[in-house]
């Protein structure tokens, strides 16, 4: 499939309100730029907000007795043992992709802006000084073998990174506008 089609499928299942996925993803700004220690701190860093993120998805689980976070067992975490075994990385949440972390939850469970906030209380904490670039959509599969006709998790993820750019935001929001018209 190429990118057009995928993000074709991600156009539809914006729309879609069976798209039972939501995934909030984080890009690092000007990561490239920072000098080899920096960077050393920074994935220091992002493991400790992932850590923190997911603790509190977690928590407000407990809190309101919903389920938040996706329960699969195909799913682990970074900090899972079977980390270092799994090859398939579309099944790690939360994600960890270089300077890019994302957090995967279910639809209408938890808002985008209380996990922004979460990520920026642990930023505060930590003194963090990098700054992110945020974008987030709906998936509808977790299903490899669906994504010709749903949106699959792992083609969401890379376009989210894609869509960190505030240009590709810009170009996103009118092309759903066009899609909301017809």
């Amino acid at each position: 499939m190429s990118f057009q089609e995928y993000y074709d499928l991600f156009l539809l299942a914006q729309n879609n309100p069976n798209a039972l996925y939501y995934v909030v993803s984080f890009d690092t700004i000007n990561s490239k730029l920072l000098p080899p220690d920096k960077r050393h701190k920074l994935s220091e860093n992002l493991d400790i907000i992932m850590g923190y993120v997911y603790n509190k998805l977690l928590q407000k689980e407990k809190e309101l007795n919903i389920q938040i976070v996706i329960k699969d067992e195909r799913f682990y975490t970074p900090w899972d043992f079977r980390f270092n075994f799994m090859r398939n990385s579309n099944f790690m949440d939360p994600s960890i992709f270089g300077d890019n972390i994302a957090f995967t939850v279910l639809r209408n469970t938890i808002t985008k802006e209380e996990i922004i906030n979460w990520v920026n209380e642990c930023k505060e904490k930590l003194n963090m000084e990098e700054n992110f670039h945020i974008a987030a959509g709906y998936y509808e599969t977790n299903e490899y073998e669906e994504g010709s006709t749903k949106l699959y998790r792992g083609y969401c993820l890379q376009i989210l990174e894609r869509f960190h750019k505030p240009i590709v935001q810009k170009e996103l929001k009118k092309e759903l506008k066009k899609i909301n018209k017809k």
